[in-house]
């Protein structure tokens, strides 16, 4: 029995010294590439109408280069979390908020900036525009991700701001291995999050009023 417990113990010390080595170093060096998703969204209980043009998305942070840092068991940056692919974080983001529109069932055309558009001769109840204030994930032993997007409802004739809100949304957890899996758990839950969070703002009567009471 003494002999078994000695063992034991010896391998719950190598697990630790293992479990160290690698929050000191291992994991954290380079830059982790992750897949942007989100799960299902939740069920729209009542369906809206409207004709939204939904602008490309402006990254307003300061860092816009990755999406979050990574660092050693001493809380030391020593690698960074980017986005695998080419797709950028703005249109990503400016896509699945038009999903959350859809939802709630308004048509909606994406205007990316090249698509030539001119929303002054297409009868568009309201142009969304939004600006990504953050989109970050940081750790030191658990690891967060934050998401805030600051959305507007625009009238097209006017100019005039019809509607407004920060979204947002964040997602925390114990980080066991470092995987990028569960990096990327953690960012998809937060995106959940935050688009759940806008398609409560976007069935409700204040944001579907503003669009029928022009400015």
């Amino acid at each position: 029995m003494v002999k078994i417990n000695m063992v034991n113990k010896r391998f719950g010390n190598i697990f630790l010294v293992f479990i160290a080595l690698t929050l000191l170093g291992g994991c954290a060096a380079g830059t982790t590439q992750l897949q942007i998703n989100h799960n299902t969204l939740n069920q729209v209980s009542v369906k809206r109408e409207g004709n939204l043009l939904v602008k490309q998305f402006v990254d307003a942070r300061k860092n816009t280069i990755y999406i979050g840092n990574k660092r050693n068991g001493f809380g030391m940056v020593l690698g960074h979390v980017g986005i695998h692919g080419t797709e950028s974080l703005e249109s990503i983001m400016t896509r699945y908020f038009a999903e959350a529109l859809q939802e709630n069932g308004y048509r909606v055309t994406i205007d990316n900036g090249q698509s030539g558009i001119n929303s002054s001769q297409q009868n568009f109840d309201a142009i969304i525009e939004g600006s990504i204030l953050e989109f970050w994930m940081d750790l030191y032993m658990a690891v967060w991700h934050r998401v805030n997007v600051d959305v507007k409802a625009i009238d097209p004739a006017s100019g005039n701001v019809l509607w407004g809100k920060e979204i947002a949304g964040s997602e925390k957890r114990t980080l066991w291995v470092g995987a990028t899996g569960e990096y990327e758990r953690i960012v998809r839950e937060a995106i959940t999050k935050t688009l759940n969070a806008a398609m409560e703002e976007f069935a409700s009567e204040q944001f579907y009023s503003s669009l029928r009471h022009k400015h």
